[in-house]
Parts: C-alpha cells; structure tokens; sequence
C-alpha cells in the first residue's frame, strides 16, 4: 500500500478512487474504492474503522440537492502517533492504495509474473529486479484490467509462469513481443505476438484488437480489490500504458457557500451559525429530506442545549429552512427571475451570480462570503457594468466518480447517486443516511467581473455580420455540445455562442496576465463563469478566484488587483498580450475548429490556454478574436477600441 504522498485536495482530483497513481519509488498503485476510507491498520484484526467520523463530515445543501446525496467527508489526514504521547484522535488514517498491475517483469531474463494486489514487496529477483509492466487494459464502461497476455497469444498452458516479455526497443509496439517458453513447439503460444495495434481505439462500427481476438472485457475493478469484477461488459476492451493521460477523467462538481441573504432576526442568524458547527448536520439532513422535520428539530435542540445553547423550536425550523434549502440564496431581494427553464447546473450558478453582484458584508449573517463592491475603472465603464472583490469565499468541491477513454458529454449528474456508489463502493449503502461521498473544502478570495448588458448586445447586434460567418451552425452545435458549458435547454444560438466564447476567452485572457501580477502561479487561479441568454435575467460574468485548504484562506494578492487603480492597467497589459500570438496568423484563421473537439477558434498553448485545472470546460468554447478581433480586422472585438497598441501595430 502506498502512504503519505497525496496531498488531500489531490483524492479529488486527478487520484480519487479507481485512479492509477506511481509512487516515489516507481511503483504504480490503484487508489482504493470509498469501503476502504477512514481504516486504521492493526496489527491483529487488520482494518478497522477509525474513532469518530464525524469529525471528517461537511454539509452543502445546494450539492446535496443535485447529487442527492445529504454528506460529504473530508478525505482523512495522517496523523503520527509520536512516541511516549498519547495518540490523538484518528491517528494513523490511511487512504490505502494497491499494487497495480500485478504483473511484473524481470529486467535481465524477460520473464513475467504476477503479484497480488496486496502485495506489500516483491520478492528479490536473481541478477536483476522486478519492474511493472507497463501495459493493461482498459474499457469505456470505467473498468480497468490487467493486459491479456496469455489470451492475446492463445496460450493454453494451466498456469502463468512461463510468459516471456521481450522489448527490443523499438518506438513502435511491434518491437514488444510476449510469448510462452510452457506452449509445445509451433503452437500460437510459443511463436508468441507483438502487441501492434492493441492501442488503438476503434472507430464506430469498427472492431478493437482485443475483439478481433475474441478477448472481451472482464470487468475488472481493482480499486475494490481481488473478485470485484462486473459481468457482461459490452464494451471493447483496449491495450493501454500505465501513464496515458485519458486512462482517469475525475467527476467533480463544485459550489461556493453562500448566505441566505433574506430578511431573518438575529436570534435566528446566531442559531444558524451555532448549528452550521454540528457534527450531525448529515442526519440532520437526511431526515429533513425525509420529511421528518418535527424529528430534525428536537435532534438539533437537544445538541445545542447539550452545548450550553438555548433555542426555540421556532427559530431552529427557520434557521434549518433557511440553511437546508437549495433556493433560500438564489433569488435575493430585487434580482429577476429567469423566464426558461434552466439546466440544474446553470441554476446552481444562477445563486451565486445573484449574491456575488451585491455586497456582503456581515460576518455574523455570512462568516464565509465577504463580497465588497468597487468602482469600475472609469477607461473601462462602457464595456463593464460591475466589479466586486470577494475577499472571502468558502468552495466545496465533491468527487462523484470517473470516465475513462473519453469524458462524457453529457450530463453526468443523471442516474445520480446510484451510478457513484455502484463505482466507488464494493458494497454500496443501501440507505440514504448512510451514503456519502469524498469532497473537500477550501477558502479563498477572487475578483468578480461582469460585462455591461446593453453594450455586449449591442456589439452583438453591430457584428451579426462577422459573427454569423465565423460562428456556423456547425460550431455553434459543437460548443453547445459540451455539457460542461452549461448551453441552454433548448438549441443554442449564436448569440449564446458568442457570449460564451467572449466572457470565456476574456476570464482565460485576464488570468494570463494576473500570474505576473499577483504572484500566484496559473494552475492556482480558477474561473467561474456566469453566462446565459435569458431575455428576462442574461448573465454575462466571471470570478477569478484562488482557494487553499487552510481554513485562513489566502493573502489578498488577487484581491488587491480588483482595485480600480490597478484593475484598468492590468486588463490593457492583458488585452495587448492577447492581441498577438507567436502562432498568429494560422491561430487566429477560421479553419472550423481546433482542440479536441473543434471548439475553439482562435486559442493554443502560445496565447490563451490554461492548465486544466484552472478551466472549468478543460480548454474548450475559447476564441480571442472575440475580445480583441483578429490581426486583419481589429475591429470587430468587444474590447478591440480599448488596445490602442493593437491598432498601431496592426
């Protein structure tokens, strides 16, 4: 098992469960399914449950609602247990990992042999050592295998000792060739294969080269240990390396806490505040959902009357109200309804949209979203309506399961919350109460953006021309087809296009320039984006924001940026960069698409793409040309008129 090297936030993403991670000493490893979280190691009785899991637990209604599941735990931080000391509370907690793959190779003669997934060490090899593989197998429907050897050869031998791995070095898989020194002379098994062609993904209609042998997937499930395999998986089974970047797509979903920003007494706030502190706010939750409110009520009383805190039934059922339910932040007093139908995503930004364009500024009604208003640079007012510094924000951020080969396009929250704990636990809780999932929880701060209403429409309504030729109904669709843009319900226009690609090409562009401003590095921003074409309630708005596990948060290096004396320089230095691409003219001309699924125009490595984690759609819907036009034609830009050195050099 492997040990104390995975920072926390990491078991969310990219090493959360079922994830292939390598330690420091070159061994791989599967980070084990949720069973196996909050166990501690003895010695006589092996794994054990840890003392008070309570302590782990955290409540996001909003993200209860749509995963429908009412807690979250905190993945368990390793604490020593220092000798002649007492051991503190949950001491020695692991979250285990196991050895995989289990076949290994031995580096002098070839020779293949296979370990268990519990393995701690192998055994020392004569005149060499053994090395793992880097070969196994993988599946659409999320399943991960050992490589077929003995299958992808036809060996008929009875056992697995005899298998021999040659690499001559070539770059192609046909210098790997696998055979059996067992098999009788001129069988399959004994001229052994090379393993050509069992990378390749098939296309539709065709057939992998696992099919073509007759090898179909096994339904392997390491991650849940030894016999957790799946029958009757219909999908094709693929060779693939240990270190192949598309092998693990972590499912993550995230929200920023907020305030019930409704009217309330203070007797009501202070009892909120004193109930966010409880350890059983899970069940309390559980049985709100459940319809036992009069229960939650007297469990919640009777805790805070055991903590010296007094309440009134009343004022507890309105608190839990106003702390349990998903909409008490999402239409604040004077905000506009939206007059279509929303995806359930789109909704969950709608709230925070509607709460971070105000000030908040009321440690004792939101201890954890401070939101104080600036002024707009005056260079900047005719294009931005609005910037807010968020000096405080709280992020729960939840893993709820994993793609493989390919993200899913669609909407991931459906079939929820039965799809994650069918993956994620070999033996799934069959009760509501007792299921959960890993989240973390993190503070920091960020600057708030939002683009003036009347002028994107209008540069909408001046550019038709140019926007209808280089947004196709093709492109439109593509961008649209990404779930994580969060398009509308119905099909999507090329009004909605543009304004996506425009606030998301700025928010890319603006975080470029801030990493030598505010001395965060690019992979510590993040964007949140704000955007719908909603007649009555449009949205057009982005937070920049950095966050860190520590409950103190960050320093007000970025915050410090939103202030209108330093914002308008920045976003010009931002907007000149931007301007011109070392790759430009080729990344600036419509050649229908670039990035993995066409859906990007004028975006690459060399101008506007972010890491991964910093982007919420994973660098797709991004074109510059609609913040600060293209090289020949400056001019049809959002913020083409505000790059006066664009111009010149144009």
């Amino acid at each position: 098992m492997g040990s104390k090297q995975i920072r926390i936030g990491q078991l969310i993403a990219p090493f959360g469960p079922g994830s292939l991670y390598t330690d420091r000493r070159g061994t791989p490893h599967v980070v084990c399914g949720l069973d196996h979280w909050y166990m501690r190691w003895d010695e006589t009785h092996g794994l054990v449950q840890c003392e008070d899991r309570k302590e782990f637990e955290r409540v996001e209604p909003r993200l209860s609602a749509l995963l429908h599941i009412n807690r979250f735990c905190v993945p368990p931080d390793y604490r020593h247990v220092r000798r002649g000391t007492s051991a503190p509370p949950n001491a020695a907690l692991h979250v285990p990992a196991q050895r995989f793959p289990r076949w290994y190779r031995h580096t002098r003669t070839g020779q293949l042999r296979k370990f268990n997934l519990h393995t701690k060490r192998t055994e020392p090899a004569d005149r060499g050592r053994w090395q793992p593989v880097r070969f196994i197998a993988v599946c659409q429907g999320g399943h991960l295998s050992e490589f077929p050897w003995k299958e992808w050869i036809g060996c008929q031998c009875p056992d697995e000792t005899n298998l021999q791995l040659t690499d001559r070095g070539g770059s192609e898989l046909s210098s790997i060739r696998v055979e059996c020194r067992t098999c009788p002379e001129g069988s399959p098994g004994r001229r052994g294969r090379n393993l050509a062609g069992t990378t390749m993904k098939p296309d539709e209609g065709e057939q992998s080269a696992f099919q073509q042998a007759g090898i179909g997937c096994p339904g392997d499930r390491p991650w849940l240990g030894e016999g957790a395999n799946e029958e009757q998986c219909n999908h094709p089974l693929i060779g693939a390396l240990i270190n192949q970047t598309n092998l693990y797509f972590p499912r993550t979903i995230s929200a920023i806490g907020l305030p019930d920003l409704q009217p309330q007494s203070d007797a009501v706030v202070q009892i909120r505040n004193e109930i966010e502190l409880e350890p059983t706010l899970g069940v309390a939750l559980t049985l709100w959902n459940m319809g036992d409110r009069a229960g939650t009520i007297a469990m919640i009383r009777a805790n805070l009357a055991n903590r010296g805190v007094a309440s009134q039934a009343a004022e507890v059922e309105e608190a839990l109200n106003s702390l349990f339910s998903p909409g008490a932040g999402a239409l604040p007093p004077g905000s506009p309804a939206p007059t279509e139908p929303e995806l359930e995503l789109l909704a969950l930004r709608r709230a925070e949209f509607n709460t971070l364009r105000q000030e908040v500024n009321d440690p004792e009604l939101s201890p954890n979203l401070r939101v104080i208003s600036a002024t707009v640079p005056r260079e900047l007012r005719p294009w931005l309506s609005r910037v807010n510094l968020v000096e405080r924000l709280r992020e729960t951020r939840v893993f709820f399961g994993f793609d493989r080969l390919g993200q899913d396009n669609g909407n991931s929250l459906v079939g929820m919350p039965e799809i994650a704990m069918h993956q994620l636990f070999r033996n799934p809780p069959t009760q509501p109460q007792d299921r959960w999932l890993p989240a973390v929880e993190v503070f920091g701060e960020g600057i708030y953006i939002e683009l003036n209403e009347e002028a994107n429409r209008q540069w909408q309504a001046n550019e038709i021309g140019w926007l209808t030729e280089r947004l196709d109904d093709a492109f439109v669709a593509r961008v649209a087809g990404i779930f994580q843009t969060l398009p509308p319900l119905g099909q999507a226009s090329r009004a909605w296009a543009s304004r996506y690609l425009l606030v998301h090409s700025l928010a890319h562009i603006l975080i470029n320039q801030l990493v030598f401003e505010c001395g965060y590095s690019t992979a510590s921003l993040r964007e949140r984006l704000y955007i719908s074409t909603d007649p009555n309630a449009p949205m057009a708005a982005f937070l920049i924001y950095t966050s860190a596990g520590d409950s103190d948060g960050t320093l007000g290096g970025l915050v410090s940026i939103g202030r209108p004396e330093r914002l308008g320089p920045v976003l010009l230095r931002a907007l000149d960069r931007a301007s011109w691409c070392s790759a430009d003219p080729v990344c600036s001309e419509n050649l229908g698409g670039q990035g993995s699924r066409l859906a990007n125009l004028a975006a690459c490595h060399a101008c506007i793409l972010l890491p991964e984690t910093s982007c919420e759609t994973i660098n797709q819907g991004l074109d510059r040309a609609m913040v600060v036009g293209t090289p020949d034609a400056r001019e049809h830009g959002f913020l083409s008129a505000l790059n006066v050195n664009a111009y010149s050099l144009g």
